[in-house]
């Protein structure tokens, strides 16, 4: 099943045409807490966070963001319950013959996050072809 939605990618304005010029690329992107992919958001207030070149978290600084609404393939998902920094790749599936597509956090408890919560739904790819950018959104704060 490709399952594909519409996810927001936060990232800073000279990135952007990078990003759309050869497309998303996890090899760059920070280790985040689910592990090395790209990752997205459900909510654009997620993604709001990762747009200041001046901060490495959310902030109000009075400048212009950008964001990438992308089409995402999230396949069959693997619906996370903790932290898994380690991740290259989503888990095998319980037959251990094949990978699950992608990673989800859903909003709720989350077992080994600093706040033990998960405020935000997100998604990780670890394959680039599952991501599209479709479009720039340029605003400011």
């Amino acid at each position: 099943a490709v399952n594909e939605v519409f996810l927001f990618h936060g990232t800073m304005y000279d990135h952007a045409d990078g990003i759309v010029t050869t497309g998303l690329d996890h090899r760059v992107n920070r280790h985040g807490m689910y592990g090395a992919g790209t990752y997205f958001a459900s909510q654009s207030c997620k993604s709001h966070q990762y747009t200041c070149a001046k901060h490495t978290t959310g902030c109000s600084c009075s400048r212009q963001r950008t964001m990438i609404v992308a089409r995402v393939a999230v396949g069959d998902p693997y619906y996370t319950q903790k932290i898994g920094k380690e991740l290259k790749r989503p888990p095998r599936k319980d037959n251990g013959q094949r990978l699950y597509d992608s990673v989800v956090a859903n909003i709720g408890r989350m077992n080994g996050h600093h706040r033990g919560y998960q405020d935000h739904q997100e998604f990780i790819v670890f394959n680039d072809t599952q991501a599209y950018p479709s479009f720039i959104v340029q605003y400011e704060v």
